[in-house]
């Protein structure tokens, strides 16, 4: 993890400098200098945290789990859930589990068919009409649970 600012002196001395800074434009606005002095403090705070902070270009090197964790059952809850909300609510289906159903959808397609997207003229027919709808049209509902299952072990 590397910092924006490499050492502790330097991101001190920019948080310094951005302190005064902030002191002194709002002296010259017209603030006391004991209150600008009080503003230009968490503002200069700010500026440390900053300039401490990691670089978003780091990347994080971390081995692949070596055995199946609990995060796996914690996705798979996560998705019943929003299953469960989908069932209740047609917004939440249109705007959670449609847009990933549709993804997982088109990524099957182009693996093991060799069709590009949902809205290529084979990908109807390899789909199916109903699946098809599911995952194109905004306005189909979420079927039951067995029904959903059949559609997908189809896909």
């Amino acid at each position: 993890m590397t910092p924006i600012v490499g050492s502790v002196t330097r991101a001190a001395g920019l948080a310094v400098v951005v302190a005064a800074v902030t002191a002194f434009v709002l002296n010259r606005v017209g603030a006391p200098w004991p209150w600008a002095a009080l503003v230009a403090l968490p503002v200069g705070a700010l500026g440390l945290l900053a300039a401490r902070l990691p670089r978003a270009t780091d990347v994080v090197w971390s081995p692949q789990p070596v055995h199946v964790s609990t995060a796996t059952s914690a996705k798979a809850s996560t998705l019943a859930s929003r299953f469960a909300e989908a069932s209740v609510s047609q917004d939440r289906f249109t705007t959670r589990v449609q847009p990933r159903l549709r993804r997982l959808a088109e990524a099957r397609l182009r693996q093991v068919h060799g069709v590009p997207d949902l809205h290529h003229p084979r990908a109807r027919e390899v789909l199916g009409d109903e699946l098809h709808r599911l995952l194109t049209d905004p306005e189909a509902p979420l079927p039951e649970p067995s029904k959903l299952a059949d559609l997908l072990e189809n896909l």
